[in-house]
């Protein structure tokens, strides 16, 4: 069935069943009625806290291994604050960013700092494209931009505004986004929306799971019937199994108005949107106008180049303007956008050339001192004024998961009721080797004729080697070479010497 791109269906527990492309027709009718959205009653937000990690290299020279590495350790984790909304409320919040994401889109298309806000926005590779561009993309404009002046002596900084959504002031957002739809003030339905992402009520996760004595309700096939469903209540450990049983939620719609209103929790919050809605992302552009005007007007002004990927920003121009540039940015952020940025969540780089070479560094804001050692880091990616290179920490994520997915593999097969305690090892190497990096479309039995297959809209779209591939590919012009290729070479062996010490195991 050809739906919107705007109607995407979810399948995270929440209050109520999923929707379903059967009922396409009448949520569509009803999300595109501004006089039911006016009047509709946005259920509360599930809360869920994300908590991420961080594996940094200890410096010192005392803590080493036995082979003289240096040892890592997990330095303060960074928790994100997720809400997910309900099915229902969230093709709303889908179908309204649709609407102010066409005319934000026509309204910065005629402005001069367009190229310059590339976050969450549909971004063609050339003119007429149907291919968009990407972080790596936008990453190598960057880098572009950095090595056809190499006969300046630049500053790059990299500037994070912190907890971006978390502290969106509501008059600025709400002028914003009136002047986006070109209305003096907010339309009602719109103002219904605003309403239910400024005035924040959401459920813990875990409380609504434990209010129900640790079951949920489970989608189940019908005996004799291959389409059939039913939904039955069976209890799960813990929410890190919701997924793997079928879990569809916590409860009806009826029986949470009914039974739960007792865990509605009211944040009050004065500032701030909630991250994880589909119309977030969106709002964040609207919100950032006045600031990304100024701030490119005065970039432009000394030859700059200024680029803004959401919360991240960087800015790079000649070394001569880079004190301006810093007190600017700080100024434009507080008293324009009510927001702020943290020194620790500023970097500052300097690419000049070092013995006869090109090479960037960075140095500290306060004492200038310089750290050879490291680049520029953006997007993802570190640059050092010759090579491109993604992160370690992207590799180290990728390796944690590879070494948890053949450890769970390795239990099921020990412990499954399966006569054979085997590995499967066909989805490992699909998900984490080159076997699977290939991307390709997605093909299904015809209705009409089994025997043919139909091409549809779906792609399975690789594992992480195949965003490696991707990105050596893109930045081959800067690097002149498959350096990026190599980066992910290692994980071949890492990925069989692990099989082999799970296969120990059984």
């Amino acid at each position: 069935m050809e739906t919107e791109d705007w109607f995407k269906l979810k399948r995270y527990p929440h209050i109520g069943e999923p929707l379903s492309l059967k009922e396409y027709k009448w949520v569509k009718d009803y999300v595109e009625n501004p006089k039911l959205i006016k009047k509709h009653s946005f259920l509360p937000l599930i809360h869920k806290c994300i908590v991420t990690r961080k594996y940094r290299a200890d410096l010192t020279k005392v803590h080493r291994t036995k082979k003289g590495e240096r040892k890592r350790f997990i330095s303060t984790p960074k928790v994100r604050h997720i809400y997910y909304a309900s099915h229902l409320d969230s093709v709303v919040f889908s179908y309204y960013n649709y609407l102010i994401s066409e005319e934000y889109n026509k309204l910065i298309e005629k402005k001069n700092f367009n190229d310059c806000v590339v976050a969450y926005r549909k971004i063609p590779l050339q003119k007429g494209s149907e291919k968009n561009k990407c972080n790596i993309d936008f990453a190598k404009s960057t880098f572009e931009f950095i090595s056809n002046n190499k006969n300046k002596k630049l500053t790059a900084i990299v500037a994070d505004v912190t907890a971006f959504f978390d502290n969106l002031d509501h008059k600025i957002l709400k002028k914003q986004w009136s002047r986006v739809l070109g209305e003096t003030t907010l339309p009602d339905a719109h103002y219904n929306v605003f309403k239910a992402l400024t005035n924040l009520r959401y459920v813990e996760g875990d409380q609504l799971f434990n209010a129900y004595g640790g079951t949920m309700l489970v989608e189940r096939g019908v005996p004799n019937s291959s389409k059939k469903k039913e939904l039955k209540r069976i209890e799960i450990k813990s929410n890190t199994y919701f997924k793997e049983k079928n879990a569809v939620a916590y409860c009806t719609k009826d029986d949470f108005l009914d039974n739960n209103l007792n865990l509605v929790i009211s944040a009050n919050n004065k500032i701030g949107i909630p991250q994880g809605s589909p119309i977030s992302a969106t709002l964040a552009n609207v919100y950032m106008l006045d600031f990304d005007q100024e701030v490119y007007d005065m970039v432009d002004s000394i030859d700059g180049y200024y680029q803004r990927y959401s919360d991240d920003l960087i800015i790079v121009c000649e070394q001569k303007y880079e004190e301006d540039i810093l007190k600017f940015i700080r100024d434009r952020i507080k008293n324009l956008a009510k927001l702020q940025i943290q020194p620790s969540k500023t970097a500052v780089y300097r690419f000049q050339e070092v013995d006869g070479e090109f090479q960037g560094f960075e140095i500290n804001e306060d004492s200038k001192k310089h750290n050879y050692n490291k680049s520029l880091e953006y997007l993802g990616f570190s640059f050092d004024g010759k090579r491109v290179l993604i992160k370690d920490a992207g590799f180290s994520k990728y390796y944690r998961s590879m070494k948890r997915s053949l450890k769970k593999s390795a239990s099921l097969a020990l412990y499954s009721k399966n006569p054979n305690d085997k590995i499967f090892k066909r989805r490992l190497y699909k998900r984490f080797t080159h076997k699977g990096a290939k991307r390709k479309q997605i093909y299904h039995p015809s209705k009409l004729d089994p025997t043919k297959y139909e091409v549809t809209k779906k792609y399975y779209w690789g594992n992480y080697l195949s965003y490696v591939y991707k990105a050596n590919d893109t930045m081959k012009s800067i690097n002149e070479s498959d350096v990026i290729k190599k980066q992910g070479r290692r994980f071949w062996r890492k990925f069989h010497l692990l099989m082999k010490f799970q296969e120990r195991r059984l």
